[in-house]
C-alpha cells in the first residue's frame, strides 16, 4: 500500500505516519509540504491512497482533490483537517471525497482509510458488474449465480422478480426458490420500514452505498451495503427497482468490538485518575496515623484509634492497588515470584468480590518451585480466572486454587508436545459451576466471545489470560462439561529456587527488621498535595536531613537553581503542575548530571513506563508508601 499525504506541516505528516504505521505495517509513504513538490510528484502515478488537509498555505482540499482525481480518478482521497466545520465536511463529500478526518481524532483515520478503500473496492465491483451485464448476458449470468453480492429486483408491493444465490445465501434462504416466495417488506422488519425506503428511492431514483439494518430469514440482524436502482413509468412513478446487497455484517460486528474496547480503555484511564488521587490522601492518612503511633506509647488513650485508622487505610491502599491491575496495559517487569504468595495475598480481596455463597479453598504445594513473571499480570490471570468461576456459580458452589510442581513428562503429555521439555508450576483454578459444552470451550479464549448477556460481559477477560500466559512461555488448558464445573490449569516454567511456605501458609514469614538509617544530605521534595509534602518534609527531617520543598516543578526548579551545589536528591510526583516530573528531571540534568532523583506517584509503574521513568531505569516509589520506607529508599539511593 502507497499513502500520498499532503500537507504543508511536518509535525502533521509525522502524527499521520504513525498513525497509519499501526495498522498498515507494510506501507510506503511519501509526503509533500510544497505546490512544487505536489506537481513533480503527481506526474508519475504516486500512490494507492491519497490524504490531504484541507488548509494549505497555497491551496484548500477541495482543490487538491479535483486536482488529483482529474489524474487519478479511481485513487480513494481523505480529507483530514484541525479547522474543519460539519459545512466543509459536507461540502467535501458531496464533491466526492472518500472520507472527512479532524485531526484531533486522527485515532480514527486508519478506520476512515479502510472504509474508503472498501467503498472503493465495492464501486469497483458495481461497475464491473454494471460493464459485464451490458457487454454479455452470458457473463452477467455468470456474476448472476457466482457472485458473492446479493442481486434481486422486486416490484413496489415487495414482491421478487428475481434474486442470485448470495441474496438467498445473505438472508438465510436454503435456496433461491425459497427466497422469491418470500415478501421483501418482511425483511426490512414490517411495512412501515419498508415504506420508507420506497418513499426514499422514490425521491431520489437511485441509492449508492447505502447502510441497511435488515433482517435475515429467522430474525437476526443483517448489515448491507445496499445500491439500488429504481424503474419508473412514464407519469414518473415508481414501479419496481433493482439492486444489488453486500453483507457488511463482519465488518460491523468488527467495527462494534472497536467500540466497546474504546469504551473499556476510557473507563480504564478513568480508574487510574481517581486511584492516583486516591493513593494521594490515603497516602496522607497512612502518613498522618504513622507519625502519630510513633509519638505515642501503646497505653495511650488514642493509641488503639490510631492503629486502626493505620490498618484500615493500608487495606484501602492495598484494594486500589488490586482493582488497578484490570485498568492497565502493562509491560512485562519479570521477577522470580511464588504463585503460593500470589494467591495468598488475593485470598482476602477474593473474599469480598465473590458470593457470599461460594466457598474459597486454597491447596498450596508447600515446597512449590518459583516462576519468572511479571507479579500483577499474573494476579490479574488469577483474578479473571477466579471472577469467571463466580459467574458460573450463581447458585452457590466451590472455588478450588491448587498449584504444584509438575515434571516436564505431564506437561508435554497434556499440551500434545506443544510446551519445551522442561520443569513447570501448575496453576488450577477449579469451580463447581454450570460448565460448558463443547462449541463453547472451543471459543472461549477468543476475543470478545462471551457468553453473557448485553451489558453483563465484553468477553475479553479470558483471552487476556491466554495472552498473559503466552508472553509467559506457559500454556493453558480448560476441561469443562454442562453441568460439572470448569477446570483452568495454567503451566508457568519452573527456574531452580523454591520456595517454602511457612506453616500454617497464611501466616507471613517472620523477616528481620533492619533499622532505617539517616543522613545529612541535602534533599528537594516537589510534591503538590500538601499533606504528603508536609509529612514527606517532617519525616525525611526526623532521619537527619536538611530538606527543601516546592508545590509545583517551576518552584521546586527554581529552589534547585538556587541551591544546586548543595542538593544532594530531587524527590518529584511524576505529575506536578506547572511542570511535569520529566521536564524537571531534563532541566536539572542539564545543570546537575550527578544529581539524584527518586520518582513518586499515585499511577501504577507499568502506567507511566511511558513516561520515561522505567525506560530510563530511574528508581520509583508507588503511593501509598510507608515513610520509614521512603526514607529507606532514600538511603539507599545516596550511598550508590
Amino acid at each position: 500500500m502507497r499513502f500520498l499525504i499532503i500537507d504543508d506541516n511536518a509535525a502533521d505528516r509525522e502524527l499521520i505516519i504513525r498513525q497509519l504505521q499501526k495498522e498498515f505495517q507494510d506501507a510506503e509513504f511519501t509526503q509533500v509540504g510544497r505546490p512544487t513538490e505536489l506537481e513533480a510528484v503527481l506526474a508519475q502515478a504516486p500512490a494507492d491512497f491519497i490524504l490531504t488537509d484541507y488548509q494549505l498555505n497555497w491551496a484548500n482540499g477541495l482543490q487538491i482533490f479535483e486536482r488529483v482525481k482529474a489524474l487519478y480518478p479511481d485513487v480513494p482521497v481523505v480529507i483530514f483537517t484541525g479547522t474543519g466545520s460539519e459545512e466543509v465536511a459536507v461540502e467535501a463529500l458531496r464533491a466526492g471525497v472518500n472520507n472527512y478526518v479532524l485531526k484531533k481524532h486522527l485515532d480514527r483515520l486508519p478506520i476512515a482509510v479502510r472504509e474508503s478503500l472498501e467503498k472503493t473496492r465495492l464501486r469497483k465491483q458495481y461497475e464491473e458488474a454494471i460493464s459485464q451485464l451490458q457487454r454479455s448476458e452470458e457473463r452477467y449470468r455468470e456474476i448472476f449465480e457466482q457472485g458473492l453480492t446479493g442481486v434481486f429486483a422486486v416490484t413496489l408491493e415487495g414482491k421478487l422478480l428475481t434474486c442470485n444465490p448470495a441474496f438467498a445465501r445473505i438472508f438465510g434462504f436454503a435456496s433461491v426458490e425459497q427466497a422469491l416466495e418470500a415478501n421483501l417488506s418482511t425483511l426490512y422488519g414490517g411495512p412501515e420500514k419498508y415504506a420508507s425506503f420506497v418513499q426514499q428511492l422514490s425521491q431520489e431514483k437511485r441509492l449508492e452505498y447505502s447502510e441497511l439494518e435488515l433482517l435475515r430469514r429467522d430474525g437476526s440482524p443483517v448489515y448491507i451495503v445496499a445500491n439500488v436502482v429504481g424503474s419508473f413509468d412514464t407519469q414518473g412513478k415508481l414501479k419496481e427497482f433493482t439492486g444489488y446487497f453486500f453483507d457488511n455484517t463482519e465488518q460491523h460486528r468488527l467495527a462494534g468490538q472497536l467500540q466497546q474496547a474504546q469504551k473499556l480503555e476510557s473507563v480504564g484511564l478513568l480508574v487510574s485518575g481517581i486511584a492516583h488521587d486516591f493513593n494521594n490522601m490515603l497516602g496522607g492518612i497512612l502518613g498522618y496515623s504513622s507519625r502519630g503511633l510513633s509519638r505515642i506509647s501503646t497505653s495511650h488513650p488514642l493509641y488503639n484509634n490510631l492503629a486502626h485508622i493505620h490498618e484500615i487505610a493500608t487495606g484501602a491502599a492495598k484494594m486500589t492497588q488490586q482493582l488497578l491491575a484490570f485498568s492497565r496495559r502493562q509491560v512485562l517487569e519479570p521477577t522470580d515470584v511464588d504463585l503460593n504468595k500470589v494467591v495468598k495475598n488475593l485470598l482476602e480481596f477474593l473474599g469480598k468480590i465473590l458470593a457470599d455463597h461460594i466457598d474459597i479453598m486454597f491447596v498450596p504445594d508447600l515446597e512449590l518451585h518459583t516462576v519468572h513473571v511479571d507479579y500483577a499480570q499474573i494476579e490479574q490471570v488469577v483474578m479473571n480466572l477466579c471472577i469467571n468461576a463466580r459467574d458460573a456459580m450463581a447458585e452457590g458452589g466451590r472455588l478450588t486454587i491448587r498449584t504444584r510442581n509438575v515434571g516436564y513428562e505431564e506437561a508435554q503429555r497434556i499440551s500434545h508436545g506443544e510446551m519445551p521439555a522442561e520443569a513447570y508450576v501448575l496453576l488450577t483454578v477449579q469451580d463447581t459451576g454450570i460448565g460448558m459444552d463443547e462449541q463453547t470451550r472451543s471459543r472461549i479464549f477468543e476475543p470478545f466471545f462471551t457468553t453473557k448477556e448485553v451489558g453483563k460481559g465484553t468477553g475479553l477477560g479470558l483471552s487476556m489470560v491466554h495472552g498473559i500466559v503466552g508472553q509467559h512461555n506457559g500454556y493453558i488448558s480448560v476441561d469443562s462439561q454442562m453441568g460439572k464445573g470448569t477446570t483452568f490449569n495454567i503451566y508457568l516454567p519452573a527456574v531452580d529456587v523454591m520456595h517454602t511456605l511457612p506453616l500454617p501458609y497464611l501466616q507471613d514469614a517472620s523477616e528481620d527488621v533492619q533499622e532505617v538509617r539517616g543522613g545529612d544530605e541535602t534533599i528537594l521534595v516537589v510534591e503538590d498535595d500538601p499533606d504528603l509534602r508536609y509529612l514527606m518534609e517532617e519525616a525525611l527531617g526526623d532521619y537527619g536531613y536538611t530538606v527543601m520543598s516546592a508545590r509545583d516543578g517551576v518552584e521546586g526548579l527554581r529552589l534547585f537553581e538556587k541551591h544546586k551545589d548543595s542538593i544532594a536528591l530531587v524527590i518529584s510526583d511524576l505529575v506536578t503542575p506547572k511542570m511535569k516530573g520529566k521536564e524537571l528531571y531534563d532541566r536539572i540534568h542539564a545543570m546537575s548530571a550527578e544529581t539524584h532523583f527518586l520518582f513518586v506517584s499515585g499511577y501504577h509503574a507499568n502506567q507511566i513506563s511511558q513516561n520515561f521513568v522505567l525506560d530510563k531505569g530511574f528508581v520509583f516509589l508507588q503511593k501509598p508508601f510507608d515513610l520509614d520506607d521512603l526514607a529507606a529508599k532514600v538511603r539507599e539511593i545516596l550511598v550508590q
